[in-house]
């Protein structure tokens, strides 16, 4: 795709190619790679084209190069990057996990020194401004953030239980044939984002796992399996379109699934239900609390990176609010910013901003999935974490059972830390 310079570019280029012709200077090969930008992101035709014509607007080349489409594939291959200071990494797309990864290992620039960093902060949703400060500096640069909500089928649970008692003998009420009450993700590495919503709204002490909390939680999540019955046992295999396409059966009454599930669920064919028949609720409230989790994407940038002056005059652009704003409606993902969610433009586009009295309503007091963005064996704490789960929802282990195993892992992690 060709794209136009912009009057400004023209002018910049023009006034560079003069300078240039009379002093009699040619430029450089190494003065054109340092104006250039090796971005490594998600094979997203949006992105590129934000990042190309971002280039284009400040005379800088980008280079844009894909991810691997395997999960394992992604963490093997950034986290080599990151232990060997491979240079060849100048914007690297970074989500919870990689972002924890490379700002807690100190692969990552603190990115607090940007102009922008400062012009944002205070717009930041409380939610990000919560995480650098566990993180102890701003390691992403964020670009659109998303939740985990609770969802209901209005048709068979109208009005959202507000207790996980409550939740439990609603489920217990319409579970029956091949309905099931309640649908979490369980299976193929989502099954850590159920056992993290659960220990936090249960109060569970997250730096050891070995408190009363920590046993509650996985008791309650047991039980939906074995005792209550409200889950079936194939949880431990069903991930997010897999629980996406069965809410669109009408096969769960109420699930939980990323922000996109609002949208998904009605636009799979042979949906039974719309988008009105979906309820967005906060999470039924534990011994604690009702707290959700939030996580989201964001431009990181490596301190290995052999272009740094220009990649940081890049993230300035890209961190402007005009140009989040051209990043959420390409993606249609709420924005990490307060004060683009009252633009009617991107509430058009994000559903889920109006739904549960409002965007800010959902997020309240939601986390990010400490205590893994926020220690260095970022890996080893998100496998050991979606291990537990697969335990405790398989029945492989019982309560007590696993709880002995998470705590001998974690002290094991940290030890290896």
């Amino acid at each position: 795709m060709t794209i136009g310079l912009s009057r400004r570019s023209f002018l910049k280029s023009a006034a560079a190619t003069g300078a240039a012709l009379s002093l009699g200077v040619r430029t450089t090969a190494a003065q054109e790679a340092a104006r250039t930008v090796n971005v490594v992101g998600w094979n997203s035709p949006d992105h590129q084209e934000i990042l190309l014509n971002a280039g284009k607007e400040l005379g800088i080349t980008v280079k844009y190069d894909v991810l691997p489409a395997a999960w394992n594939d992604v963490m093997q291959k950034i986290t080599l990057w990151g232990q060997s200071g491979y240079d060849g990494v100048d914007i690297l797309f970074a989500d919870d996990l990689i972002g924890g990864l490379w700002g807690m290992n100190g692969w990552a620039d603190d990115l607090s020194g940007l102009d922008v960093s400062s012009k944002v902060q205070g717009d930041l949703v409380d939610n990000i401004a919560a995480l650098n400060s566990a993180a102890g500096g701003i390691y992403r640069q964020f670009f659109l953030l998303d939740a985990e909500p609770f969802y209901y089928n209005k048709k068979l649970v109208p009005t959202a239980p507000k207790t996980w008692d409550e939740m439990t003998t609603v489920a217990q009420s319409v579970t029956g044939g091949d309905v099931w009450g309640w649908r979490p993700l369980g299976g193929n590495g989502h099954a850590f984002n159920t056992v993290l919503l659960m220990l936090n709204q249960a109060g569970a002490d997250l730096e050891s796992l070995s408190d009363p909390g920590t046993l509650a939680a996985l008791q309650y999540m047991y039980d939906w399996v074995q005792t209550s019955k409200i889950t079936p046992p194939s949880t431990v295999n069903e991930d997010n379109t897999t629980v996406e396409a069965l809410a669109a059966a009408g096969k769960a009454a109420m699930w939980w699934s990323y922000g996109g599930s609002l949208k998904n669920v009605p636009s799979i064919d042979g949906s039974t239900l719309s988008i009105d028949d979906i309820g967005v609720a906060r999470y039924p409230a534990g011994p604690a609390s009702d707290i959700g989790l939030v996580h989201g994407w964001g431009f990181l940038s490596p301190k290995a990176s052999a272009n740094k002056a220009a990649a940081h005059e890049l993230l300035n652009y890209l961190g402007q609010p005009e140009q989040v704003r051209n990043l959420v409606l390409k993606t249609n993902a709420p924005p990490p910013l307060k004060s683009l969610l009252a633009d009617p433009e991107i509430q058009a586009k994000v559903p889920l901003i109006m739904a549960n009295g409002g965007w800010e309503n959902t997020i309240r007091g939601a986390k990010f999935r400490e205590p893994i963005v926020n220690h260095r064996q970022v890996t080893q704490l998100w496998t050991m974490i979606d291990k537990l789960g697969a335990y405790i929802l398989s029945g492989q282990k019982n309560p007590a059972d696993a709880q002995a195993w998470a705590m001998s892992e974690y002290q094991t992690i940290k030890d290896e830390a």
